[in-house]
C-alpha cells in the first residue's frame, strides 16, 4: 500500500509539472527595441492639425519591467488601430515573452492582450487586458490576468502621425501577482 501511495504521489507531481513555451526573442532582440523605444519616446508630438485622417495602424512593442511573484521584464508585440476620425482605439498586444533579470529571454506566454481605448487631439488613453498562461520558476503551470492602462501621444517620425509612444502601467493577478510598468511605440504599418 505504501508503494502505491508514493508512485502516485510522484505521478501527480510529474503531472503538475509543465515546460515553458520557448522565447521567441533574443537577447539582441531585447536591447534593439529598448533602443527603438527610446528614439521613438524623444520624437516631437504630433500637431492636432497635422495628425492623419482616417485610421492607421501602428506597429510595434510593449515592453515592461516586471516585479512581484515574476522579476524581470516582458517583451511583446504590439499593433494598435487609431481611428483619427471615430477616435476609436483597438489592436492588441501577442508573443508575450518573460525576459529574466539578467536579461535572457526565460518564456513565451500563452494568451494575448485586447486593446481598447480613445484617441483625442493625438492623446491615446487605452487598456490592454487579457489572460497568460506560462510556467512558474518551480515548473508548476500557472495563469495571470493582465489589466495595463496605456497612456501616450501621437509622434512624428518621418511623416507627420506615423508614431506612437507612451506608458504601460498596471498588474497581473491570479496564480502569480505582479506589477508592470514600462512603454509601447509604434510606427505606422
Amino acid at each position: 500500500m505504501i508503494r502505491i501511495t508514493t508512485s502516485l504521489i510522484a505521478l501527480a507531481a510529474l503531472a503538475a509539472c509543465g515546460t515553458p513555451n520557448p522565447p521567441t526573442v533574443s537577447s539582441a532582440q531585447v536591447g534593439r527595441s529598448f533602443e527603438e523605444a527610446r528614439a521613438i519616446g524623444g520624437l516631437p508630438f504630433t500637431a492636432t492639425q497635422d495628425l492623419p485622417s482616417g485610421s492607421v495602424t501602428y506597429v510595434g512593442k510593449l515592453g515592461a519591467d516586471v516585479s512581484g511573484d515574476l522579476d524581470g521584464s516582458i517583451l511583446s508585440d504590439m499593433r494598435m488601430n487609431v481611428g483619427f476620425s471615430s477616435n476609436d482605439i483597438s489592436g492588441s498586444v501577442t508573443n508575450i515573452n518573460l525576459i529574466d533579470p539578467d536579461g535572457r529571454p526565460n518564456q513565451r506566454f500563452d494568451g494575448r492582450l485586447i486593446i481598447d481605448g480613445a484617441e483625442s487631439s493625438g492623446r491615446i488613453n487605452a487598456f490592454a487586458s487579457g489572460d497568460i498562461s506560462g510556467v512558474d520558476d518551480r515548473g508548476f503551470p500557472m495563469d495571470s490576468n493582465l489589466l495595463l492602462q496605456l497612456q501616450g501621444n501621437v509622434v512624428d517620425d518621418i511623416g507627420r502621425g506615423d508614431a506612437i509612444f507612451g506608458s504601460a502601467t498596471g498588474n497581473g493577478i491570479g496564480d502569480v501577482d505582479f506589477d508592470i510598468d514600462g512603454v509601447f511605440f509604434g510606427t505606422a504599418d
